[in-house]
């Protein structure tokens, strides 16, 4: 039944306005946490500027080599294979000035760590 305009409201929720106060919340079962493939699983981890020097020979630089060649960086007919060249470096060099154009930056050919992160080298090297 209806009550009047007039009639006072038992409910001290609404005639204060104030909301009551929560208590707990009963715990539920979260869900697992999607797994997600790291960047340092998939990506080689940046080895730092002064591993990449004439006579270097490593996996790594082989890798670099494969992804400047993926993106068209490396001179034409040109192979950059495990050994540190100035072919590669003249690859990187174009790799970082597609990130600095007008050369607004770093575009020596020896990697840092932004244009190397930017490569996405595959790793190669183990975990």
């Amino acid at each position: 039944m209806p009550r009047a305009k007039n009639e006072p409201d038992d409910d001290p929720i609404q005639t204060t306005g104030e909301a009551p106060e929560a208590g707990p919340e009963p715990e539920q079962d979260q869900p697992a946490a999607p797994t997600t493939v790291d960047d340092e699983d998939l990506y080689e981890p940046f080895p730092g500027s002064d591993f990449f020097h004439g006579g270097r020979s490593h996996a790594i630089v082989a890798a670099v080599g494969r992804r400047l060649e993926q993106e068209g960086h490396a001179p034409e007919g040109v192979r950059l294979g495990q050994d540190w060249t100035n072919a590669h470096r003249r690859a990187f060099a174009a790799h970082q000035h597609t990130l600095r154009p007008k050369e607004a930056g770093d575009v020596s050919g020896i990697p840092d760590e932004v244009a190397w992160r930017a490569l996405r080298v595959p790793r190669v090297s183990p975990r």
